[in-house]
């Protein structure tokens, strides 16, 4: 029993170095056959040592020193003058922004008195129609068409759009016809 042990390790031994050995020549053809496809191994290796290609990574020689100071004294300077033109723009931008602020609100308030103009004037003009409309209407109706006759047609036919249609068709009778054509026309817009 103890033969067959030791026949059975001795065949795991055999078939575990058949197979590294197997894999090892494997590879040696893989890497041969990329050699001679490309011309040149695949794997260039080291080549340039990385201390001879990182020529910043050694400390400046003390001659340099006052050099770079002052390279670093003058790039200081220039950053501290694009802060000092940057904070310029920066207050008058915020200058600008306060005055159109300021003129937006004179505008506004400009606006609003505009508006309230207006409406005071539709107003003064409505109350001014009424009271014409009225004096149209209490008049007779020959007498209403010759003023009529005198004002401007949308005028006219403004003031017969306030006037109820019994008193209108009698004003209208008494106008010339051409005259009562064209307010009719123009009524009916």
């Amino acid at each position: 029993m103890n033969m067959r042990r030791v026949d059975s390790d001795s065949h795991c031994d055999r078939d575990l170095l058949s197979a590294l050995l197997l894999g090892m020549l494997l590879i040696k053809i893989a890497v041969s056959a990329g050699y001679l496809t490309s011309g040149t191994w695949i794997w260039p290796g080291p080549g340039i040592s990385e201390a001879a290609t990182h020529d910043e990574a050694l400390p400046p020689s003390p001659a340099s020193l006052p050099r770079l100071f002052s390279l670093i004294q003058k790039e200081r300077q220039s950053l501290l003058a694009r802060e000092a033109a940057v904070a310029a723009k920066e207050d008058h931008l915020r200058t600008l922004q306060k005055e159109v602020e300021e003129r937006l609100q004179e505008l506004k308030a400009l606006q609003l008195k505009v508006l309230e103009a207006v409406e005071e004037e539709k107003r003064i003009k409505s109350e001014h129609n009424r009271h014409l409309v009225g004096t149209l209407t209490a008049m007779p109706p020959d007498r209403a068409a010759r003023l009529l006759e005198k004002m401007e047609e949308e005028v006219a036919v403004q003031l017969f759009r306030s006037i109820s249609g019994k008193e209108a068709g009698a004003i209208l009778a008494a106008l010339p016809p051409e005259k009562a054509a064209r307010l009719s026309q123009r009524l009916l817009q």
